[in-house]
């Protein structure tokens, strides 16, 4: 069955894979090093989100279904039972942090690879960012896709959005702008 959760998944993977293959086309070089901080910083992001996902976050996600069906349910377990899961922390690192992380990692990508663009085709990406960062918590508001809708995840998901638009249009500008080397 087709959900809208899946729907984004899908459409996430979809912007991935095309962006990726368009990279050497339409942006930057790749010989220009700010290619590196993007994945670096990016990749920095979906790891700390998704080590807070898994450790702190309560096992009943189906995520987590999808661990313990890959064969990893015992290292997950035993993660999860030591006492790093059982350091308190609070409602908005556990619940609210992940997202915006995400929301972080997503419009940095999108922004390193299609700031620098020319073509009409960059407005739809740039424009992907906000919907699908913020649009799932609208979902959620209006009761379209399964969850509890949250301004306090609204507000780390947008504080996040702009903070990856904002770094990755400095980081083109002082990369590639400014050393054309």
């Amino acid at each position: 069955m087709l959900t809208i959760r899946s729907l984004f998944f899908e459409l996430d993977t979809q912007i991935a894979m095309t962006s990726f293959h368009m990279i050497k086309k339409f942006s930057y070089p790749l010989t220009c090093r700010f290619h590196v901080l993007y994945i670096c910083l990016t990749a920095l992001a979906l790891l700390l989100g998704g080590l807070i996902y898994i450790l702190f976050r309560n096992a009943e996600f189906v995520f987590f279904d999808w661990i313990h069906a890959a064969g990893s349910g015992r290292w997950f377990n035993l993660v999860r039972g030591s006492t790093l899961s059982s350091i308190p922390l609070p409602d908005w690192i556990t619940f609210s942090l992940p997202d915006g992380l995400f929301a972080f990692a997503y419009a940095l990508l999108i922004t390193g690879i299609w700031a620098g663009s020319k073509l009409w085709l960059r407005y739809f990406w740039m424009a992907s960012i906000p919907a699908l960062t913020l649009g799932y918590e609208v979902f959620q508001y209006a009761g379209v896709v399964n969850g509890t809708f949250c301004m306090q995840d609204l507000a780390v998901e947008t504080a996040g959005l702009f903070a990856g638009i904002i770094i990755g249009t400095k980081i083109i500008k002082s990369h590639c702008h400014g050393n054309k080397s």
